[in-house]
């Protein structure tokens, strides 16, 4: 064989390994930017009564050209394979949701969002399926520098605020609880690799320091949306994080040095604190959590109208912002059950509960996939604490429904046994001397377990 035939071999290859290392990446940032930054001031009113404009069909475009790269890159087939529960519980979300869509009265914008539903399931299976873990750990840090650019962005480039909330950051034209959904969740992600910087895993390994001036960047940037239930979510996870990094004598350690930690800063700045979460309200509107409470009841209202399928696929927004001016339940839970009633809600907890106990039996993995398991564990524990206070865990096509099949898929995979798939990982070997690699599946590396 001669060295051009080796060397054109071997560089096909290579630009092969890159590609598979890519295209998760850039298919999840993209379905990303695409459902969530606003580059233009759109009423409410529009987006239900379903007219598109050029940047809503740029969006459709965006989950079209995903779409088409999946089913051309990995060719679906009809032969079954056995799956476990938490792939299972995937499958009947979206599944609902799309039946959802059929009766909702806002047919339009629901079909939209029930296709796009399908094609962020379908991203998450492909990856689940043709990759490993190192994988969902580059998402995790291209999440990380999207969002910390972003905030770099937007204080650079300042864009018009809402009338309603002049004094609160964002980028372009996001809503500063959008934004502060984005924060919330770089924040614990960019907080898990500066705690978790020693353990072993897969993936990117940056240094200690960028780790540390991207939380900076990101958290000033929460700090400046004003957004309390992003707020509170990053404090969740970051607690989660704090009690899965260490165990046993070391734990409670922590947990001493952590409750004097916050009574200190309480003690400096409990003032600016308790102004951050009141925002200058008075206690009407506090006791009302900003009008949050009249919006709950009027939506158990039409939920008691049809308790168990619901009204349909974002039915809660057209409903809710024609009678009282909010779109959106503003909570995961009551959104969808009064889009998809207790069937909706129930595969929703189900999903839910079904990742928080596959990562919690990560556990018992030899070698414990330690990282992976507190990831996945202060991301949904966030999310899931955020959701009380908007729709996004329980609505299609936003930055947390996106997470969430994503973390369907990384604890899949964290907990999966034998070799890593052939297109994610391709051993090196060597022919006459000179390196190459070939097709045959390698098991993923076994990393020292980490002392307790």
């Amino acid at each position: 064989m001669s060295w051009s035939t080796l060397r054109r071999r071997y560089g096909v290859t290579r630009r092969r390994a890159f590609d598979a290392e890519r295209w998760p990446v850039v298919c999840s940032l993209a379905l990303i930017v695409a459902s969530d930054y606003k580059f233009r001031v759109r009423a409410d009113d529009q987006s239900v009564s379903g007219s598109p404009d050029l940047f809503v069909l740029l969006e459709i475009a965006v989950y079209a050209a995903v779409a088409c790269f999946l089913f051309l890159r990995f060719r679906p087939t009809s032969q079954l394979r056995r799956a476990d529960w938490i792939t299972c519980s995937a499958y009947a979300y979206a599944a609902v949701l799309v039946l959802s869509a059929l009766y909702s009265p806002y047919r339009s914008l629901a079909l939209v969002r029930a296709v796009q539903v399908v094609i962020v399931l379908a991203l998450s299976r492909s990856i689940a399926r043709h990759c490993a873990r190192d994988a969902l750990h580059r998402i995790a840090h291209a999440f990380a520098i999207l969002v910390s650019a972003s905030v770099i962005f937007g204080v650079v480039v300042p864009f018009p605020r809402l009338p309603t909330q002049p004094d609160r950051f964002t980028w372009l034209h996001l809503h500063p609880v959008d934004a502060g959904q984005f924060l919330a969740v770089a924040v614990v992600i960019l907080t898990a690799y500066a705690f978790g910087h020693r353990l072993a895993r897969p993936g990117p390994h940056w240094p200690l320091p960028a780790y540390l001036v991207l939380l900076a960047i990101c958290t000033a940037g929460l700090i400046g949306s004003n957004t309390r239930g992003a707020a509170l979510g990053a404090i969740v996870g970051g607690l989660v994080i704090a009690g899965l990094r260490w165990r046993g004598s070391r734990r409670l350690e922590i947990a001493v040095a952590l409750s004097v930690a916050l009574v200190t800063v309480w003690l400096a700045a409990g003032s600016l604190i308790e102004s951050f979460f009141v925002r200058g309200e008075n206690a009407e509107r506090l006791a009302s959590l900003n009008s949050r409470t009249d919006l709950w009841a009027y939506a158990l209202e039409a939920f008691l109208q049809r308790p168990l399928y619901g009204h349909g696929l974002s039915a809660s927004r057209g409903l809710f912002l024609d009678e009282i001016g909010l779109g959106g339940g503003h909570n995961g839970l009551v959104n969808l059950l009064v889009d998809a009633g207790l069937l909706g809600a129930a595969v929703w907890l189900l999903l839910l509960g079904c990742i928080f106990t596959g990562a919690f039996a990560l556990r018992n993995q030899r070698p414990e996939p330690r990282l992976d398991r507190m990831l996945i564990l202060a991301l949904l524990s966030g999310l899931f604490a955020n959701s009380m206070f908007t729709q996004g865990l329980g609505a299609p096509a936003n930055v947390a429904c996106t997470w969430l099949f994503l973390l369907a898929a990384w604890t899949s995979m964290a907990g999966r046994r034998g070799p890593a798939p052939a297109l994610a990982r391709q051993p090196r070997q060597f022919v006459s001397g000179l390196p190459t690699t070939t097709s045959t599946e390698e098991q993923e590396p076994r990393w020292p377990a980490e002392p307790r």
